[in-house]
């Protein structure tokens, strides 16, 4: 993979082809932007480049010489990529943190002279997972680090960084994808219809990797039950079903980011039909009769009251409040005007 290859974000790739052809590389890039949008992807492009031995003009690298294969398997000697570890469980989850070890053993390595004489690079991935300590032991590498030696830090919450890591490093933002070729990929991929993978790409708010997750969710097939039962301007009359779906979704807690994200853009799309935007912007733009309907009964004060219970009841949900207990006040309290 090639920066040529990289799809929709052509800002960063731009910025990074100027470098590389220009010879204007700063020591450490910062690739920050939502998960999901491309940045590992175009840091192991951008490390290819920089260890290719027959580099293109415009600097990017050719794809096919030895370094090129090697850099793409994983395999180039002066290639390092720093992440998080898998726990000893081997269910193949991750440490929760970047281990200070890891560091140690990676200035160990960088203190020794490169394995084919020309550029190291290092890619630290999901980099806001280093702990101050963590950060603190990477950061005299960061500035000494060496002739020929480049970093590439990773990350989707660049605010959780040390101010000291970030003012080391050259920002490179990626931006969310459009929502056409997040659907138009999801749909190669997962082997969805188009219409399906519309929607998934309107979901996950132009993140490849978020609709690809999603594509996997049972929840999504009842989209509509859920709309209709979260969202019923007739509620008060149907208080079981209500919280019989709160039941449901409290044993499906694995599901319950899904079930948010689906209130929430509901409840944004209403705000937008309100605002008078094209209904192309909308998420759940299959629906736009009933979005109309529901646009046309609550006020935009309502509304917005809604979204505020609905992110209130997640927050609580994730510090640990009763899950079925604060899915029935929420879904109540919708049914309430």
């Amino acid at each position: 993979m090639t920066l040529a290859h990289i799809q929709g974000q052509p800002r960063a790739i731009a910025t990074l082809l100027r470098a590389l052809s220009g010879r204007r590389l700063h020591h450490a890039y910062l690739f920050a932007g939502p998960d999901g949008v491309g940045k590992s992807l175009t840091a192991r492009a951008m490390a290819g480049a920089l260890l290719c031995h027959a580099p293109a003009a415009d600097g990017d690298a050719c794809g096919r010489c030895s370094a090129c294969i090697r850099a793409a398997d994983g395999a180039h000697p002066d290639l390092h990529v720093l992440r998080r570890k898998e726990k000893e469980s081997g269910d193949g989850t991750l440490e929760q943190q970047i281990k200070i070890e890891q560091v140690r053993e990676l200035q160990q390595t960088l203190s020794f002279k490169s394995f084919e004489g020309a550029r190291r690079v290092v890619l630290i991935l999901d980099a806001e997972r280093m702990n101050p300590a963590t950060s603190n032991a990477l950061l005299k590498t960061l500035e000494e680090p060496g002739p020929d030696t480049h970093f590439v830090l990773v990350s989707s919450a660049p605010h959780l960084l040390l101010p000291t890591i970030l003012s080391r490093c050259q920002r490179v933002r990626f931006a969310p994808l459009d929502r056409s070729l997040v659907a138009e990929l999801i749909a190669d991929r997962a082997g969805l219809d188009r219409a399906h993978a519309d929607l998934l790409a309107g979901l996950a708010e132009g993140s490849i990797g978020k609709g690809l997750a999603l594509a996997e969710s049972a929840l999504l097939a009842d989209r509509e039950v859920l709309i209709a039962r979260a969202d019923d301007p007739d509620g008060k009359r149907h208080i079981p079903q209500v919280l019989e779906l709160a039941e449901d979704l409290a044993a499906k807690k694995a599901e319950l980011p899904l079930f948010f994200q689906i209130l929430r853009t509901w409840y944004r799309d209403l705000l937008l039909l309100n605002a008078g935007v094209p209904t192309d912007a909308l998420v759940h733009r299959d629906l736009v009769d009933r979005l109309r309907t529901r646009a046309a009964a609550l006020s935009q004060t309502e509304v917005l009251s809604r979204l505020e219970r609905i992110n209130e009841t997640e927050r609580g949900i994730d510090g640990a409040a009763n899950t079925r207990l604060s899915l029935e006040t929420l879904l109540l309290r919708l049914a309430d005007r």
